[in-house]
């Protein structure tokens, strides 16, 4: 079977040149995303929410909900403004909404979304040997500042006070929705990603990774070994050309707070 690359290197998939994006419209869509989650973590928390709660890890969760619902709106607003007509076919080929198709054989199929699985699964490793910790430590103790808030960190959310809260539930399903599908990583893998070659080549991968790793200043203290990590999702996603691959390597994390959320709220675990 042949492949679907063409002599320039590129996918049959790929946009072409005249619907590549400006560098300015890219670091506007960045903006419009990391700056509310930003205002909110920094701004909004210890200002009107943390000092009238008393659980204000409660306020920032609903607050970066928010915040992923924002990304979602965005998202469809730029996404009716660019597929005309705006058709599930449309969206289809803007958004790389197709079976993933391997890059040496050009066949297609729901099987390559296990390597999405594996590397996920060697993330997780890597995560949990701490190996990149000591980045995010290093720049924590040159810039305290930048430290976590308590309401910031989702294991303060294991308390009494939330026991019983089983509303949470329909926050965290609302949360993982726009966090891992229409909001967070639409808008990077779905909408910036395939739209970026015309202003970076092929360090298209690479930049998206750095603006996905530096949108988190509302995640600021991790964002070290983000800037390490974070390019593995566009990787997966061009590689294969499809949005599927970032999305369930990303979407793996839920998995964690669809555990731990029912544990916090039915009072088995605490912190």
């Amino acid at each position: 079977m042949t492949t679907m690359t063409t002599r320039r290197g590129l996918d049959a998939r790929d946009l072409p040149d005249k619907e590549q994006y400006r560098l300015g419209t890219i670091l506007g869509i960045w903006a419009a995303s990391a700056l509310p989650m930003g205002l909110g973590l920094w701004w909004v928390m210890p200002t009107f929410v943390a000092p009238r709660m008393e659980t204000p890890g409660i306020g920032w969760l609903v607050l970066a909900t928010a915040g992923l619902c924002w990304q979602a709106v965005l998202a469809l607003w730029l996404l009716r403004r660019e597929v005309r007509p705006f058709t599930w076919a449309g969206l289809r080929r803007r958004l790389w909404l197709e079976k993933p198709r391997s890059p040496r054989t050009g066949r297609a199929g729901w099987r390559y979304l296990w390597w999405a699985v594996a590397v996920a699964v060697g993330y997780l490793g890597l995560d949990m040997l701490g190996l990149l910790q000591p980045l995010n430590d290093a720049v924590v103790d040159a810039f305290p500042a930048i430290a976590p808030p308590d309401y910031a960190l989702i294991e303060n959310l294991a308390v009494p006070e939330v026991v019983g809260q089983w509303w949470l539930m329909g926050v965290l399903v609302v949360l993982i929705l726009a966090n891992y599908l229409v909001g967070e990583e639409l808008i990077f893998r779905g909408i910036l990603l395939p739209r970026m070659r015309g202003a970076f080549g092929r360090l298209d991968v690479a930049v998206n990774g750095l603006l996905f790793a530096t949108y988190h200043v509302h995640l600021v203290w991790q964002m070290p070994a983000m800037l390490v990590t974070d390019w593995l999702y566009a990787y997966l996603t061009k590689r294969y050309r499809s949005y599927w691959m970032g999305a369930l390597f990303h979407g793996l994390d839920a998995t964690f707070l669809l555990v731990m959320f029912p544990l916090a709220i039915g009072g088995v675990i605490q912190s």
